[in-house]
């Protein structure tokens, strides 16, 4: 179904923005008459790049960090007694980035139309995991919706922190690693083609282990942008 972005006045005179999906934007315009907003500007969202090639390298709206911080809020509001339309609509409002408003607008008039939120999250798969959509369907069935997101946010939070200690303890062993490989490649690239000036002055018939050392020396030496590129690969595909 096409999505359509719009901007309205609500009651109080604010103006609201978000995106909607409707079949014609003359059906978006109803949509939002039938939630007491005033229709300014509606317009249909390009969508580039739809199928197989659909927005692979772009980021999610949130990140681990910010997923949780967000869902720190929702909780807030939600625990306060707000309704999650209105709390929605107030995440809305503040969102950083307009992707996060979008994002949240989204989800704002699909709980309007009377989605259930887990069913308005499962329409963003590559944003909400499937563990957070369950936990939140848990939480609206037993009706403690804003507990659940409390928990759910400690939860991302904890999860993050655990993430960073790995990520802190796996550093120091990465940079020993790449300090030793340099160390080694250097002398491979530099010193023993020195040494091996000395062996081939003598002519004298050299050990398997020095002459696999030297064969390796001349490798490096012809090879080491290919070897460079290869670790970056690797690299970045870690």
């Amino acid at each position: 179904m096409p999505s359509y972005s719009f901007e309205a006045l609500d009651a109080q005179g604010q103006t609201r923005r978000g995106v909607l999906e409707a079949d014609t934007a003359r059906t978006a315009r109803s949509q939002l008459r039938a939630q007491d907003l005033v229709p300014l500007k509606v317009e249909p969202v390009q969508r580039a790049n739809q199928g197989f090639d659909q927005v692979i390298w772009e980021s999610k709206v949130f990140s681990s960090t910010e997923l949780g911080v967000w869902t720190s809020q929702l909780s807030g509001l939600v625990c306060a007694g707000l309704p999650l339309e209105r709390a929605l609509a107030s995440l809305s409002d503040e969102a950083e980035t307009p992707r996060q408003r979008d994002l949240v607008s989204a989800l704002r008039t699909e709980v309007n139309a009377g989605a259930t939120f887990a069913k308005a999250l499962s329409q963003h798969p590559r944003e909400f995991s499937v563990t957070y959509i369950a936990v939140i369907g848990a939480g609206e069935q037993s009706g403690h919706l804003g507990l659940v997101l409390e928990r759910l946010a400690d939860d991302l939070r904890e999860q993050q922190n655990l993430r960073g200690k790995l990520l802190a303890a796996g550093l120091y062993p990465a940079i020993v690693c790449v300090v030793a490989l340099v160390i080694v490649l250097f002398l491979l690239a530099y010193v023993v083609p020195q040494v091996a000036q000395v062996f081939g002055s003598n002519q004298q018939q050299l050990p398997a282990l020095t002459s696999f050392m030297l064969a390796l020396s001349s490798f490096v030496q012809n090879f080491w942008l290919w070897g460079l590129l290869l670790l970056a690969t690797l690299t970045a595909g870690g």
